[in-house]
């Protein structure tokens, strides 16, 4: 099979879609608006105006579609609805897949008129949609042609990479942490100002440690701000701004840990938390868009309203006070993840993704009832 890919060839979860294929034995493009190489694959970058920004898409959109149908691929998957499924529909080929990931339907839709009318226009041309969670599902209904089956397919977790290879260090100290971009939808102010709480309450017991950074560019006004923020609240010094951690140095981050803290404002999915999870970390986490299909309240973590130092802070308290349901919760969610979101799994079900929309050359017939949402 020949798929040609529109996607960010960079993003370490797109790479690890395109690496199976490749490794499947399928001939992969992938045209990109930013530049990177990935083993087997030809990457077509897409380069010039990039100071206007995302309007660079529909600049480059005739390019984009010439280059699809010069490729003569089985079928085209879009990774990202309102930029790659936008350009996907321009294109006009078919089969075509789109898949959803979070900001393109929990905020793009939301943006202006235009934004609206360019999710629904994707949406329509395509001839599969997959979205990585259940909730990111159910909301893409809302803008999918009726009767379109938008089928889950989530970015899992590679359980033998992400393994807690020796048992973490009896210590008197309790390790919080996290890792995410340091953006203001991540909720990171809400951590530390949690993190000054609990050390207001356990002093030396509680350490924070925060991965990542801002982009593009490390070190700027969103980092700057939170080391502010650290500062002002006393804790700047029991805080600990890691940098950037990339994913292949990323487990051994997360087994420093203790508890991963994911604080988010919104969040399409939350694989940090599978692959903390993973690890055998208990979660705290905001209760928020997708964050509940991959942390379950009270049995592989701890859901606490977004925004709410305090609750957080509470829920921190508990996993410091009751070593046992620290350990109860990071046994049950490694399990859980590799139940449900084993990456091997998740890659089978994109394929089958893949068999149902070349098994015709048409574009899927769609019936007049509702939109619903399916599992592979």
């Amino acid at each position: 099979m020949k798929v040609v890919f529109l996607a960010d060839a960079p993003y370490i979860h797109e790479q690890r879609w395109i690496r199976h294929f490749v490794a499947r034995g399928n001939e992969c493009d992938v045209i990109s608006f930013r530049p990177a190489e990935i083993e087997g694959a030809r990457v077509h970058h897409i380069d010039g105006a990039e100071t206007l920004g995302k309007a660079r898409y529909l600049v480059h959109a005739r390019r984009v579609k010439r280059l699809v149908h010069s490729l003569k691929p089985d079928l085209v998957h879009a990774l990202h609805l309102t930029s790659y499924g936008f350009l996907g529909a321009l294109a006009g080929f078919h089969p075509l897949v789109i898949s959803v990931f979070g900001t393109d339907i929990l905020e793009a839709p939301h943006l202006t008129p235009f934004h609206h009318w360019l999710t629904r226009h994707a949406l329509a041309h395509a001839d599969a949609i997959t979205a990585t969670g259940l909730h990111l599902a159910t909301e893409t209904t809302r803008y999918a042609p009726r009767g379109t089956p938008v089928t889950v397919v989530p970015y899992g977790v590679e359980m033998e990479r992400f393994a807690l290879t020796t048992a973490r260090p009896a210590r008197d100290e309790v390790v919080f942490g996290t890792a995410s971009r340091l953006s203001p939808e991540k909720g990171i102010r809400y951590l530390i100002e949690a993190f000054a709480l609990l050390r207001a309450r356990y002093g030396d017991k509680v350490r924070l440690v925060i991965a990542g950074d801002t982009t593009p560019a490390p070190g700027g006004p969103d980092r700057r701000a939170l080391e502010g923020l650290a500062e002002q609240l006393g804790v700047a010094g029991m805080v600990e701004f890691r940098g950037w951690v990339d994913h292949e140095s990323l487990p051994a981050f997360l087994g420093e840990l203790d508890v991963f803290v994911l604080p988010s404002i919104y969040e399409g999915f939350g694989v940090a938390a599978l692959e903390a999870s993973a690890m055998a970390l208990p979660v705290v986490a905001s209760n928020v868009h997708g964050i509940p299909d991959v942390v379950r309240d009270g049995a592989t973590g701890l859901l606490v309203p977004p925004k709410d130092p305090q609750a957080l802070a509470d829920a921190c308290a508990r996993l410091v006070d009751d070593p046992a349901l620290r350990q109860n919760l990071g046994s049950s969610g490694r399990a859980y993840t590799g139940e449900h979101y084993d990456w091997r799994q998740n890659a089978v079900q994109m394929e089958r993704v893949y068999e149902r929309v070349t098994s015709s050359k048409q574009q899927v017939t769609r019936s007049a009832g509702r939109p619903g949402v399916t599992s592979q």
